[in-house]
Order: structure tokens, then C-alpha cells, then sequence
């Protein structure tokens, strides 16, 4: 028997971020975020959110949530192994840990476009998340595709 808490009840509460008062800008600083450089992950992300708001005329914030929420799967494949063969098995995923999912993905996708700068590359990442277009949603869609195939494990 443990003596701590298990980590599980343990979630950490996110806090909004200072200029648009929204936990989901906060925690796509969060993963921005490489080797403890949190003002380097700010200008980032409000970069790109400037960017954004001069090519579209529309409210960045709502923006990315829509990106987001295009871009977090509902369910997610994991192996399965029963008798020495490996299966995959869809499981559903809770909002919070889907978000995280698509965040990821949403930077992954922008890391590895090709162009001038991480500011650039994630406003267009996530411009084209929130048409239904880019890689995060792709991976999105094939994950989905992967589960359904596998729907019988």
C-alpha cells in the first residue's frame, strides 16, 4: 500500500495566462515551453496569435480553441498483447487528456513545416487546424481510422 497519494488524484490546476485570461493559451505555452525558457514560449504564441488576428480579422482566441477542438481525437489505440500476438484497442480518451493530444500534435505538425520562423509556422498550423486542414488533424483522422478498423478487439 502506498503511502503518498497516487499521482492520479494529483492533477495540477493550470492558470490562465496573463493576456487573454484562458487556460487552453496557457497551456499551449506550457508545451511551447523548451528548456525552461517561458518568456521565449510567450512571444511565440502571442506572435503567432498576432499573426493570426492581422491575416484573419477575427479573434485569435477563438481561433485556436477551434483548432484545437478540431485536432483532439475522441479515442486513441493502444496495444494490447494476449498470447504472445500484439492487438490494438481503441480506448476512449477523457477532454483534458485529448486536449494535451492535440496540442501536441498541433506543434509537432508546425516543427516540422518548412518556412521562417516557429512564429510563423504555428500561426499556419493553426489557421489551418481550425479549417479541418494540416497535419494535426490528419493524425487525428488516422488515429480515428485505426480505431474503427480495429473496433472488433
Amino acid at each position: 500500500m502506498p503511502r503518498k497519494k497516487s499521482a492520479r488524484t494529483l492533477k495540477r490546476e493550470v492558470k490562465p495566462d496573463p493576456v487573454f485570461q484562458s487556460v487552453t493559451i496557457q497551456a499551449l505555452v506550457n508545451h511551447v515551453l523548451k528548456n525552461g525558457k517561458k518568456r521565449l514560449a510567450y512571444r511565440i504564441v502571442y506572435g503567432a496569435m498576432e499573426q493570426i488576428e492581422t491575416q484573419t480579422e477575427q479573434s485569435p482566441l477563438e481561433i485556436v480553441e477551434k483548432a484545437i477542438q478540431n485536432a483532439t481525437p475522441s479515442t486513441l489505440v493502444k496495444a494490447k498483447r494476449v498470447r504472445g500476438s500484439t492487438y490494438q484497442t481503441p480506448n476512449t480518451l477523457d477532454p483534458q487528456r485529448g486536449r494535451s493530444f492535440a496540442i501536441r500534435w498541433i506543434l509537432q505538425s508546425a516543427r516540422s513545416r518548412a518556412g521562417k520562423g516557429m512564429v510563423s509556422k504555428l500561426s499556419q498550423e493553426l489557421l489551418d487546424a481550425s479549417r479541418q486542414l494540416g497535419g494535426a488533424v490528419k493524425r487525428r483522422d488516422e488515429m480515428h481510422r485505426m480505431a474503427e478498423s480495429n473496433r472488433r478487439n
